[in-house]
This record gives C-alpha cells, sequence and structure tokens, in this order.
C-alpha cells in the first residue's frame, strides 16, 4: 500500500463493475484495405454532455475549446459504474447515444459498437480483438457516421471547388489541422518541388498531428464517388503555398498542380 502497510491480510470487496472509455479526436480512413485511425483537431463547435449520476467525465474538450495538434487526442475520459460488465456497458453505449460533438471527428461511433459488441461483453477476448472486430464493420459507413457526427462531409469537395479561375490549375487543400512539413528531415530532400512532375501516389508532404504523421498524397483525396485526381493522371507542381514547419487548419492551401497532358506525360 501506499503508506507502506501489508496486503497480505486485505479482503476486497465487491461493489459493482465500471468501465471507462476515452473520447479521441479521431477520424477513420481506408489505406490499404484497413481502417486507419488519424488524429482530427481543430475547434468543437457543439459539445453536449447531460449529467448523469451514474457517469463521472474528466473532459478537456468544451464548446468552443480548440483541440490542438500538438498534444495527445484524447478529449474526454467518461467512466460508468454498473452492477456487472453487461450492465455497465449497456448504461454507457446508452449515454454514449446522448452526446453530441461537432466540429471534430471523434471515436464516438466506434465505441458505441464496440459496448455492445458480443464478444466484448463476454470478457473473452486477446490483444487482436481490435482488428478481428474491425474487420467485420462495413468501412465506408463507419467513416460516414463519424462525418455525419461531426458536421463534416468530405465528399462535399468538388473539383470545381479546386479549379483555379482562369487556368487548368487545381488546388490541393489540407484535410485537417497539423503541422507542415515539406521534408522528412532537414537534411533530407524536399518531397516535391516546384515544376516537378508526379504521379496521385507521389507524397507531397507530411502532415503531423498529436504525435502522428500522415503522409499525403494527391490520390489521399479520391473517394469511391468521385476521383478529384484521377489514377494515371500525372500532375506538375506550380506552387508550394506553406513553409516547412508551419501549422494549417481544414482547407488551407498547401499547393497548386497542374494536370500534364496525357500525351506529354506518356512521353
Amino acid at each position: 500500500m501506499a503508506g507502506g502497510a501489508s496486503i497480505k491480510d486485505l479482503t476486497p470487496g465487491n461493489s459493482g463493475y465500471s468501465i471507462e472509455v476515452r473520447l479521441n479526436a479521431e477520424k477513420v480512413t481506408k489505406a490499404g484495405g484497413k481502417l486507419v485511425f488519424r488524429p482530427d483537431p481543430g475547434e468543437i463547435t457543439e459539445w453536449v454532455m447531460p449529467e448523469n449520476e451514474a457517469i463521472d467525465i474528466i473532459a478537456a474538450g468544451g464548446p468552443g475549446k480548440v483541440i490542438s495538434p500538438f498534444y495527445d487526442s484524447m478529449v474526454a475520459q467518461i467512466i460508468i459504474h454498473g452492477t456487472d460488465r453487461r450492465d455497465a456497458a449497456s448504461k454507457l453505449a446508452a449515454y454514449l447515444d446522448s452526446i453530441r460533438v461537432k466540429g471534430i471527428c471523434t471515436n464516438l461511433a466506434l465505441l458505441r459498437k464496440i459496448l455492445r459488441d458480443e464478444i466484448f461483453l463476454s470478457g473473452d477476448y486477446d490483444t487482436s480483438y481490435l482488428p478481428n472486430f474491425l474487420a467485420t464493420l462495413d468501412a465506408d459507413a463507419l467513416i460516414e457516421e463519424i462525418e455525419q457526427e461531426a458536421g463534416k462531409d468530405s465528399s462535399a469537395v468538388s473539383l470545381e471547388a479546386l479549379a483555379i479561375e482562369g487556368s487548368d490549375e487545381l488546388k490541393v487543400l489540407s484535410p485537417s489541422t497539423g503541422i507542415f512539413y515539406i521534408t522528412p528531415s532537414p537534411s533530407e530532400p524536399e518531397y516535391v518541388s516546384v515544376g516537378e512532375e508526379v504521379s496521385v501516389g507521389k507524397t507531397l508532404c507530411q502532415l503531423e498531428a498529436m504525435k502522428i504523421f500522415s503522409p499525403l498524397t494527391l490520390a489521399s483525396f479520391n473517394q469511391a464517388e468521385q476521383a478529384l485526381y484521377p489514377e494515371g493522371q500525372r500532375y506538375v507542381v506550380t506552387r508550394i503555398n506553406i513553409a516547412n514547419g508551419q501549422q494549417v487548419n481544414a482547407g488551407d492551401l498547401l499547393f497548386v498542380v497542374k494536370p500534364k497532358p496525357a500525351l506529354e506525360s506518356a512521353a
């Protein structure tokens, strides 16, 4: 014990069951056919966590609060007390149904699904549980649910919105808040330079948020329903708009690219 006494004769008691979930500022994307969790810092525009005598909340978020890209992605710890595991999980899932957090993506939808999963409720699982559980989910539906709860819509960006009037150039906008890195390290060359021809799979930069680095490619903007930068098309980088190490917000202009005519690309 902390006071130096022995716990040899301590008789543990049982007063029920508690579960804690950690609400994180994270969004979900698909990479290589798998779900990938990425930080999603930014401003919280709506924060509703109803009072409940069975719930304890330790929160770093709130209405109007800006979640910084420099620290951990956790914005709240939510703790429930119940009579047993199933009772606690059921009450916590029901409480999560009443929460509203907008402006940033969170793992709220995933937490609710886990709390209602029979394998989780049984308590008989190991460290392979989460990847196995994720493999059973409809990835596109989960991504859409998370974005809708956040009040976001990644499909809202259109090719017309990216076009620069009076030219055939296209904008490349930051998908999230983060720190922009055009080079892997000060001693290494830049990922791309002005005038360079690139494929849609070429890494243009890295965006760092909450100590996680995410490579940015033109292909990463393409969705099943629309390809903003089509596969096979090559582009010339005509402008780099952000300095190395600069913080950017979602929607900031990072690059300008110009599609290369097919005959020139083939040559």
